[in-house]
């Protein structure tokens, strides 16, 4: 497979063990949120590098997800299809943002579930390449997707208190690397209190596993934080970066919205709507 190229990492980065148990996850469709939005912030964990990561549930089955640091600049639309079965994506499609809310496909993640592995098959102009990972655990996610598959499927969780596992795989964009998507490992969540967190009645969880025991990680445990009503992501902290350039991980959440697709749409339309005529690039 071709190195991943420098050109290539600009475009990734806007995409940004013990199989665990599957009976901690049951899907509910009345737990589902459709047509909700959830707005977040990444960054690493001293709030540096921060970008907007919004999620929109399209439908029990549908995700999107737009990601910027800044109007008019370059932003990435990222789609999943969600199997409620898993309540992991069995498909993810990277792409950047264009005017009037279209958008260009060229990252290409899909899993096999005859072989339990994903295949990534990304296109540029200039060249075409192609990896895959084994999936070692039953409910999994792709870190990059800033855990926008994770907060749609906490919420159907059997019984939170008692603690839940979960995998993740993470593409990684690394310009001197030939193997960028692999298996980062597992993470386990210990419940600990309720306790508020940015203003919400939220469940607190200390996390640990083997994610966080690679060369990049700055520690052994992180924290998350649901919310304790309704059970989606209110605040994460993980030793680990999920995009080159990081030391670690922030994801928080700024606000939630039930606009459904006018207020979606609006979003994505306004990323470009008063830019000067040489943008997006």
């Amino acid at each position: 497979m071709p190195r991943v190229t420098a050109s290539i990492l600009a475009l990734l980065t806007l995409v940004g063990g013990t199989a665990l148990a599957a009976d901690q996850w049951t899907h509910s469709p009345e737990d589902d949120r459709i047509g909700r939005i959830y707005y977040y912030e990444r960054s690493n964990v001293d709030g540096s590098l921060d970008e907007r990561i919004t999620i929109f549930r399209r439908s029990t089955t549908a995700l999107e997800v737009y990601k910027e640091n800044g109007l008019c600049g370059n932003a990435a639309l990222v789609t999943a299809d969600l199997d409620p079965a898993t309540l992991s994506a069995s498909r993810i499609t990277g792409g950047s943002l264009r005017p009037n809310a279209e958008h260009v496909a060229f990252a290409f993640l899909t899993t096999d579930p005859g072989t339990v592995t994903v295949d990534l098959l990304v296109r540029l102009p200039e060249m075409e390449f192609r990896d895959q990972a084994t999936i070692r655990s039953s409910q999994w996610h792709l870190f990059d997707f800033d855990l926008a598959s994770l907060t749609v499927a906490t919420p159907h969780i059997d019984s939170r208190r008692d603690g839940f596992d979960f995998g993740l795989m993470l593409l990684w964009a690394d310009p001197n690397g030939d193997d960028p998507l692999f298996w980062l490992g597992e993470v386990e969540a210990r419940y600990v209190a309720p306790e508020e967190r940015l203003g919400v009645r939220s469940e607190r969880y200390e996390l640990g596993g083997s994610a966080f025991e690679g060369a990049n990680s700055t520690g052994p445990s992180g924290t998350l934080w649901l919310d304790a009503a309704e059970g989606h992501v209110i605040d994460a902290i993980m030793p680990v970066p999920n995009h080159p350039g990081y030391t670690d991980f922030r994801l928080r959440l700024l606000r939630i919205s039930d606009g459904c697709e006018a207020e979606w749409r609006a979003l994505l339309t306004a990323h470009y709507a008063d830019c000067p005529p040489e943008h997006p690039e």
